[in-house]
């Protein structure tokens, strides 16, 4: 049992760092976050990822070219096919 508590504060700390990622255009994009290693995800037009933008992780839209470092848990914005924070 005290092992459970354990991973589940472990992982509940890992969250708090997370930012959202909110893209406010209305077009889709695919996306890749790299982290511990590349993940390629999309996100649909005016549309929020919840944790989607890992504090450290390095976030690039495939279609535009646009990539940021993430730093902290601000949310990151998608808006003109450009990343900010």
């Amino acid at each position: 049992m005290k092992k459970i508590f354990t991973i589940l504060f472990i992982l509940s700390v890992l969250n708090l760092y997370s930012a959202d990622l909110v893209n406010k255009d209305s077009a889709s994009y695919d996306i890749s976050v790299e982290e511990y290693g590349t993940t390629h995800t999309s996100i649909g037009s005016s549309t929020t990822i919840s944790g989607g933008a890992p504090d450290g992780s390095t976030i690039t839209i495939k279609n535009t070219g646009s990539k940021i470092k993430v730093s902290g848990g601000a949310d990151v914005i998608i808006q003109n096919g450009a990343l900010s924070q």
